[in-house]
């Protein structure tokens, strides 16, 4: 099965990352089945308990956003989570993410892990220094599953008004089930992040959508 992913699920994961890259953070992935794909169409953040080296989602969570995917009747559903390794690279799981992937499958065998390195990207905003992979898990351990972006533009426009119209519900949810546990300082990180993430994601997509509009007129 194709996986493709729309510019603006990956964008939202990128700068929620960047909000401490000190520790991993992670939440959930979003979207559905399209004929012989599974696309992801969305991303937010959850609430989750983690360290430079680890990260462990709460699931709790998991009901009240999957209720909400309902309620929109669009068809979309959590399909995976991702998370982070800042400064460690994209390019293993440890047994951690392994424990936490095999729960994903369980519930849905075609679930996807999307691990993700965003220091340097965030320090050069070049696209090539992005370092994402997405895997699944066999009975031998963890392999890593070819991926393509969206490159249809209509669709990743609409994408993209989506995520953003989300936004700032998914970040005030975490704020609200989360405030015990933050400092005042993260809280008011995550508030100011949520307008510089709007601005960020919509220039980000554009971006991206001519970048790929050129490749394809070059071919």
């Amino acid at each position: 099965m194709r996986v493709v992913v729309h510019p603006s699920a990956l964008s939202k994961i990128i700068d929620f990352t960047g909000i401490d890259l000190r520790k991993e953070s992670a939440g959930f992935l979003i979207g559905k089945i399209v004929g012989d794909k599974l696309v992801i169409t969305d991303s937010t953040m959850t609430k989750h308990a983690s360290t430079a080296a680890y990260v462990v989602v709460d699931d709790t969570e998991m009901a009240e956003v999957a209720e909400e995917l309902d309620a929109r009747g669009e068809g979309e559903t959590i399909i995976g989570w991702w998370h982070s390794h800042p400064g460690m690279g994209a390019g293993f799981m440890s047994a951690t993410d392994l424990a936490t992937q095999q729960k994903y499958q369980k519930m849905f065998p075609q679930a996807l892990a999307l691990v993700i390195d965003p220091t340097k990207f965030l320090k050069t905003g070049k696209i090539e220094d992005l370092d994402y992979k997405l895997y699944t898990i066999n009975s031998k351990g963890y392999k890593p599953v070819e991926t393509e972006i969206a490159q249809n533009s209509d669709e990743i426009l609409i994408t993209t008004f989506k995520s953003i119209k989300n936004l700032r519900k998914d970040l005030q949810r975490i704020i609200q089930k989360s405030e015990k546990n933050i400092t005042a300082e993260t809280t008011q990180k995550i508030r100011n992040t949520t307008e510089a993430h709007i601005i960020i994601l919509t220039l980000w997509t554009i971006t991206l959508v001519i970048t790929l509009t050129l490749i394809y007129l070059s071919l």
